[in-house]
């Protein structure tokens, strides 16, 4: 027998060895619900809107990860803190790439920071999100969150003419004075270019970018312009590559996806430079991001965009977790009464609460993680690629499968926070050293979010710390001023509506609220005023 036969049949034993292997393999893929050929697992999820609840049903049926096969797409859902933690933080060498989203990449997904696929371009972004945002550096931010937690409370209280969600929305320029400068976007020059957005009684439709006269309306409209475009099974090219290959001509998500991308990047420059030429203090991020020792490596663009995603992933997410605060009040008015006497006991009702009551006030500490926990913002997380084929318990996990953090379903395990675990209580987090003493924050979560809505890994929020502050003194600001109430005292149920993106629906709920003491309201308008004026002699003085 010569040495070429020999060499060919070597080689039909290794590719027989390799074939049985990836056989193995797969009678070792973690369990999931039986799909159908080819089309694996779509059909059962296609038409389901919030699939963070469905995984969690079959965390009960098939155990804490799950596999799913996307026609020929390998999905792993991780259910479970310890399973996310161990993979995603422990591992994360090779879990800390992004899945590719066609139609996300003609909207700009390698510019917008949580979409970035993982290398230098991310590791550079990162880095200057970091050098602004880290936890020292959020105390800087933390005199304008002051004020906007002010203008958020008048506005609750004096506004009669905007509906409460309206208002709500606008409570997100705390953050965006954080990114690009005290005076407000809200307060800015109207957009230069109009869309047909949606009228009010209009359900939203997120396959086309809506401008309006409003810069944080236009900001919210990007948010769900990329998040609805990364819903899983959103668009048909996601699971069938090839379509990518029409022409522009025929393919109308693609001729949409670029002309959003060239839209939303001039408006992120735009925003961009002029906070950076109005910001006579120097102060907000897009000034340090200007700096090139603090963005080294990156582009104006990419400075921008950097600057333009912080503002639009802070932009939902603050609005989503405020409103499920205020839901919360009206649903636990004995919660509500327990953060106010604690309020009285330490700021009193003489002067507004600052950021430096917030370690004397674990009540409203608790209520901040707790509202995070119950509810949050984004309860399926961006997924994290498997870099390299990979094992837990026991399971096979392929290298390139999208591994999805359900942050719903860690949030509301029970074995982790007990048996009501899908109920509102900010008690979790606390303790009393005796019957009718004060409350404590517990010490394990002096450090600890008592939560998973930030993230895990190299892909944790990188703005987390300046988003707590923010919640905290939103939060302490409304609960020391105001009284909320549920506007219909026999039943203050609301219906949650159903959706097509990865943002937790907030449900449609009405309430009233009072000034709750008697000088609330004049003091709040004093310290208003201070602000407005404050404010008016700087950009007056440019």
């Amino acid at each position: 027998m010569n040495f070429s036969v020999l060499s060919s049949l070597a080689l039909l034993a290794l590719l027989a060895l390799r074939i049985a292997f990836n056989s193995w393999n797969r009678k070792r893929l973690p369990p999931g619900p039986r799909g159908l050929p080819i089309l694996g697992n779509v059909l059962q999820l296609g038409a389901t809107s919030q699939l963070w609840l469905i995984f969690d049903k079959w965390k009960y049926q098939y155990g804490p990860i799950i596999y799913l096969n996307m026609a020929g797409q390998n999905i792993v859902v991780l259910n479970t803190k310890a399973a996310a933690t161990e993979l995603l933080e422990r591992r994360s060498a090779i879990y800390s790439d992004r899945p590719r989203s066609i139609v996300a990449d003609y909207l700009g997904s390698q510019l917008s920071m949580p979409f970035t696929r993982y290398g230098k371009s991310w590791q550079s972004m990162r880095r200057a999100g970091h050098a602004v945002l880290n936890a020292r550096i959020s105390g800087q931010y933390q005199p304008v969150q002051i004020e906007e937690a002010i203008i958020l409370a008048h506005s609750l209280l004096c506004d009669t003419s905007s509906p409460l969600l309206a208002k709500i929305n606008r409570s997100a320029s705390t953050i965006i004075s954080v990114i690009y400068g005290k005076r407000s976007l809200s307060s800015g020059e109207p957009e230069q270019v109009f869309d047909d957005a949606p009228q009010a009684h209009t359900p939203p439709v997120y396959e086309k970018l809506h401008l309006t006269s409003d810069p944080l309306q236009t900001l919210s409209n990007i948010a769900h312009r990329f998040t609805s475009a990364v819903y899983p099974g959103a668009h048909l090219v996601e699971l069938i590559p090839i379509l990518d290959y029409l022409p522009v001509a025929i393919a109308k998500w693609k001729r949409d996806a670029q002309r959003d991308y060239k839209r939303i990047s001039n408006i992120f420059e735009r925003y961009f430079d002029d906070a950076v030429k109005s910001d006579p203090q120097r102060a907000s991020l897009c000034v340090k991001l200007a700096d090139d020792q603090v963005a080294s490596g990156l582009t104006d663009t990419e400075k921008s965009w950097v600057a333009g995603s912080l503002s639009v992933a802070a932009l939902e997410t603050t609005s989503t977790t405020l409103s499920f605060f205020l839901h919360a009040m009206i649903l636990h008015p004995n919660i509500q009464e327990n953060a106010q006497i604690e309020i009285d006991r330490v700021v009193g009702r003489s002067r507004s609460p600052t950021s430096a009551d917030m370690v004397h006030l674990p009540y409203v500490r608790a209520i901040v993680k707790e509202v995070l926990r119950w509810q949050p913002a984004i309860p399926l997380a961006v997924p994290h690629i498997a870099m390299e084929d990979d094992w837990y318990e026991g399971h096979f996990i392929p290298k390139g499968s999208s591994c999805i953090p359900n942050v719903w379903s860690m949030n509301r395990d029970k074995d982790v926070y007990g048996p009501d675990a899908d109920k509102f209580h900010p008690e979790r987090f606390l303790f009393q050293p005796e019957k009718g003493a004060e409350f404590a924050l517990r010490a394990e979560y002096e450090n600890d979010d008592g939560h998973c809505s930030y993230g895990f890994g190299r892909r944790v929020c990188v703005g987390r710390h300046v988003a707590d502050n923010a919640l905290f003194i939103d939060i302490c600001t409304i609960l020391w001023a105001l009284r909320i109430e549920p506007a219909v005292s026999t039943n203050s149920a609301a219906r949650r509506g159903s959706s097509k993106d990865i943002l937790n629906p907030i449900p449609n709920f009405h309430c009233r609220i009072f000034p709750r003491f008697p000088e609330a309201e004049g003091l709040l308008q004093h310290l208003r005023d201070d602000v407005v004026h404050s404010r008016t002699n700087i950009t007056g003085g440019q």
